[in-house]
């Protein structure tokens, strides 16, 4: 992968590209109203140093959820993106995503969410399809979280010579993440595997600081997950700003 993105999402962290761990999505999807915006900046320290690409963002939440009983789960839910990925070569790379919300977590049972990414309008695009599901660790929703596990798989369904597969076939990749408990009401971590080789395709970790209930600041490290080619390898470091805001009280 050229550059890397992160963005870790922890509870009352601002969202962005879209909802996801670090950058594999989570099982979730944003409730109506809601505002997610990124600027995000890389930098790879292998093969050599060199300056990676920026990301600029924005997600939004536009349909609402169906609540379903009484025990706090709901269906539905909708939320679509726009970024832009600049330098993209000698252009500026326009990069569109939609997620559907299915269920959202129950005390047993888990949120998932149907989606695509990087579909990228007049250049060679991926159109990653997926599914993905997300379930906090705990025993129930008033006791001690140990974190979040979100398990997720895709399929790249667009321009072959975008995404280089791994398991369980070449056009497709697993995704494997953890959220850490936020500590001091600030501070988090995350780990997240996005298997295959293309432009979203790494390890990731990040820490995280959240400022407020809606800024979030974070510095990390990406690491290829292929590396067969040494100087196509790339690793390096990452820093990111997110924040967000609820449209519907704007008015």
């Amino acid at each position: 992968m050229r550059i890397g993105l992160a963005i870790v999402f922890l509870p009352a962290l601002a969202h962005a590209y879209p909802s996801d761990v670090i950058f594999s999505p989570n099982g979730e999807a944003r409730d109506p109203g809601s505002v997610g915006l990124l600027a995000y900046t890389g930098t790879n320290l292998s093969p050599g140093v060199s300056a990676g690409s920026s990301w600029f963002g924005v997600e939004v939440g536009v349909l609402p959820h169906w609540r379903y009983g009484d025990k706090g789960v709901s269906f539905g839910c909708l939320e679509v993106g726009f970024n832009l990925v600049t330098p993209f070569g000698p252009s500026v790379k326009p990069v569109l995503d939609a997620k559907l919300g299915l269920v959202t977590e129950g005390i047993y049972t888990p949120s998932f969410a149907l989606g695509i990414m990087e579909v990228a309008p007049g250049d060679p695009s991926m159109n990653f399809v997926y599914v993905a599901t997300t379930k906090t660790l705990r025993a129930n929703p008033d006791a001690f979280s140990y974190g979040r596990v979100t398990l997720g798989y895709g399929f790249a369904a667009g321009d072959r010579t975008t995404f280089k597969g791994t398991f369980p076939s070449p056009r497709s990749a697993l995704m494997l993440c953890y959220e850490s408990p936020v500590a001091f009401k600030r501070v988090g971590f995350a780990i997240d595997y996005l298997g295959g080789s293309s432009e979203i395709s790494d390890l990731y970790t990040a820490v995280t600081l959240a400022i407020s209930d809606t800024t979030t600041v974070a510095a990390g490290a990406f690491f290829a997950t292929d590396r067969s080619v040494p100087a196509m390898t790339y690793d390096g470091v990452l820093a990111y700003l997110t924040t967000g805001f609820d449209a519907t009280k704007l008015f």
